[in-house]
């Protein structure tokens, strides 16, 4: 974020990004630390009805944790990964995609450095998002893939794509030399999600190559992304509250996470999982009529 948004903040003005008026949220922000702040806007995008939140924060405070959770085998709504922390969280995130057959997270989930879940194996390979934080507290957003028989986690510069020779297509496995860019992808806490939504500071949405549709549809989404300068932006956008808030597509995802000053942003679950919990408080109002939708893996924010 840029340095004059951040020292006037407690003047409580009005931002404006772009199509987008920003304001702190007075409900979610008393009692937080000085460094993590929430945003709320009910702006009108592209002529819909709109309203979402974001918090933002430090990856380097050293008074902050973040931490992913598990449900191991079970599935716990936001409010209840608060409730098994003592009430020690400033904030949950949603995060991976899940089946609701038998809880299991369907994209990569490291925590303490562990591999917890990997990303889809599919019958045509497929790169997918992930969002990592070192042990150094550094932030990553990459394309990523489980080698070996340790599923031993591999991040790219590129997301793999099938090769053209002739008539023939070639769908190549990624591994430890392909596709370009090649690494291991040494993250402390990671989780899975998709598409990639911002590369470099440019909108840079990969959902053909990783095979995920609603590229163009509306639906209430959550995401992350971070700065050059190391905030952590944790993004939740209300939808199918049809005339209050109708959700985003990836392209306005995207363009909100630049207008924000993000390098890097991932989609994550969105629908009915949507939710930021924020000091025992949602922000957007979830779109399951029951509330919180119970998931297997969430990111957490704590006070040491």
């Amino acid at each position: 974020m840029k340095r004059t948004f951040l020292l006037v903040t407690a003047l409580f003005p009005l931002m404006t990004y772009g199509q987008l008026t920003w304001r702190p949220s007075a409900t979610h922000n008393e009692g937080l630390p000085p460094g993590v702040r929430v945003y709320e806007t009910t702006d009108s995008l592209d002529g819909k009805p709109f309203r979402a939140f974001y918090l933002e924060t430090d990856l380097k405070d050293p008074q902050l944790d973040f931490v992913v959770r598990t449900g191991n085998g079970k599935r716990y709504t936001p409010a209840q990964y608060d409730s098994i922390e003592n009430h020690q969280t400033l904030a949950v995130i949603n995060t991976t995609f899940f089946s609701f057959k038998d809880n299991s997270n369907l994209n990569i989930v490291v925590h303490n450095g562990k591999v917890l879940a990997v990303n889809p194996k599919l019958a045509k390979p497929t790169t997918r998002g992930a969002f990592g934080i070192t042990r150094r507290r550094k932030a990553d957003i990459a394309w990523v893939y489980n080698v070996g028989r340790k599923n031993t986690p591999y991040a790219y510069e590129v997301p793999v794509t099938p090769e053209i020779n002739g008539k023939d297509t070639l769908y190549r496995e990624p591994g430890k030399r392909y596709p370009r860019g090649a690494h291991k992808w040494k993250m402390k806490e990671a989780v899975g999600g998709g598409p990639v939504l911002v590369q470099n500071g440019q909108p840079f949405i990969t959902s053909a190559e990783e095979k995920m549709l609603n590229n163009k549809d509306f639906h209430p989404r959550s995401a992350v992304g971070y700065t050059a300068g190391g905030k952590l932006i944790l993004l939740a956008i209300e939808g199918r509250h049809k005339g209050v808030a109708e959700g985003a597509t990836f392209p306005q995802m995207a363009k909100i996470f630049t207008d924000l000053d993000c390098v890097e942003a991932l989609n994550l679950d969105g629908g009915g999982s949507s939710a930021l919990y924020v000091q025992q408080k949602n922000t957007i109002r979830p779109s399951d009529a029951g509330g919180q939708r119970a998931v297997p893996a969430v990111l957490v924010i704590r006070r040491r």
